[in-house]
């Protein structure tokens, strides 16, 4: 069962498994009084029983499994009778009406709606608790309670910034709180959003530092000096392009464009539904770093007549390599070209996590653009602008004019030069 936990690249993975395995263990067992539908198991259960997954969580996450737990909602579906906490009928409503919007019109995974109500839930108990009322709905009809209202959701928040530690999860918790306020007023159950500031008030409007180390150039320079064609080929997927290690694992022929359109990008094209997060993912990844190499490897590899388009093949050259065959790769090459990163061998994530740390740094340039064109055709809101409007050629290569300088300076000279 180890082999299965190393191919998991990160917390929904675990939640997937959770539900698909452990739960359905959990009830089978006769010695255990336990309904995963409304409790999660004793640790001592799950350690005798799945030790790889509570060493794995530890390890990569420093996740305890009652932290995990909570950091992904579990479990599903406690008692229906107090589920949120609270006795005030129409707020429960509106609390259930955006977490079906979430999941049924917006795509939205279990593993992504459960923390979401799991937040959600916490908050509301804790207004209740602050504020003796259970009523979140009739203060947000009336203007006149707008600054009242305010001062009570600033108070709750001051008992939950005593309460959720890292920056971090003070975000998650905004974040999904101010979400909803949003839905109820889009939905006309309110006037107004009394969470709107909440970051700026509390300070908490600065970037968290969160726990996902990268590769350095100075890494990634050590790293190809000593790599085969395969490795180096790994690293420039996860790092030049910055795909997930099981869509670098395995990238497929047919899916490149590699001589687009006047005026377009080479890109990476995934089916729909094909990438995590679907719904909300782009469905194309630019190639700004790289190309001559696709085209020499291709070249290499069609000389095998059995080569059936995976430009990373496994040991049957019909099947591409596994994310646990990724994972040995960087942790061998690590040890050849001595790189540790946070004391420990490199992995298929940090690669990744180098290209979307580039990224971050131009989101707001793209915005911006995505912002323009909004305006341009009347639209307040340049996420509805952009997800309705624009086809992915314009949203692909306004992506690309916004990393290509930065691609340029901070990857492209060290992979042209060992590609």
């Amino acid at each position: 069962m180890e082999a299965t936990y190393a191919r998991f690249d990160d917390l929904d993975d675990f939640a997937q498994f959770y539900e698909a395995e452990i739960a359905p263990a959990l009830r089978a067992d006769p010695d255990v009084d336990i309904d995963p539908d409304r409790g999660t198991p004793t640790y001592a259960w799950l350690k005798g029983n799945y030790s790889g997954f509570v060493e794995r969580l530890r390890r990569d996450y420093d996740l305890s499994p009652g932290e995990f737990y909570d950091e992904v909602g579990l479990p599903p579906n406690p008692e229906k009778n107090d589920e949120w906490g609270i006795d005030h009928e129409p707020t429960v409503h509106g609390l259930e009406d955006y977490l079906e919007e979430l999941e049924r019109d917006r795509g939205r995974a279990p593993t992504t709606v459960g923390p979401r109500r799991s937040r959600l839930k916490t908050y509301v108990t804790t207004y209740r608790e602050v504020n003796d009322t259970s009523d979140l709905l009739s203060p947000l009809l009336d203007e006149t309670e707008k600054p009242d209202e305010i001062a009570r959701v600033r108070d709750t928040f001051r008992v939950l910034d005593d309460e959720l530690g890292t920056l971090a999860s003070k975000k998650k918790y905004v974040s999904a709180v101010k979400n909803w306020y949003t839905f109820l007023v889009e939905m006309g159950r309110g006037l107004y959003n009394p969470a709107e500031s909440l970051l700026n008030r509390f300070g908490w409007d600065e970037d968290p530092v969160y726990d996902h180390p990268a590769l350095s150039r100075n890494d990634l320079v050590a790293l190809l000096d000593v790599a085969t064609d395969e490795e180096r080929f790994l690293l420039l997927a996860l790092a030049g392009w910055g795909l997930r290690p099981i869509e670098a694992c395995e990238l497929h022929v047919d899916q490149l464009e590699l001589d687009p359109g006047e005026g377009d990008v080479p890109y990476i094209a995934f089916e729909a539904g094909q990438r995590k997060n679907a719904r909300r993912t782009r469905n194309t990844v630019e190639i700004l770093v790289g190309v001559d190499a696709i085209t020499e490897r291709i070249d290499v590899l069609a000389e095998d007549g059995e080569w059936t388009g995976y430009l990373l093949p496994g040991q049957s050259i019909e099947q591409p390599i596994s994310t646990q065959t990724a994972r040995r790769w960087l942790r061998d090459l690590g040890e050849r070209a001595d790189v540790t990163i946070d004391g420990e061998r490199p992995l298929p994530k940090m690669g990744r996590r180098t290209w979307y740390r580039l990224y971050r740094q131009q989101r707001p340039t793209i915005e911006a653009g995505t912002a323009a064109v909004a305006a341009s055709q009347g639209s307040r809101d340049a996420s509805v602008s952009e997800r309705n409007y624009l086809d992915e050629q314009t949203r692909r290569q306004a992506r690309a004019d916004a990393m290509r300088e930065l691609v340029q300076e901070e990857l492209a000279d060290i992979f042209e030069e060992h590609l």
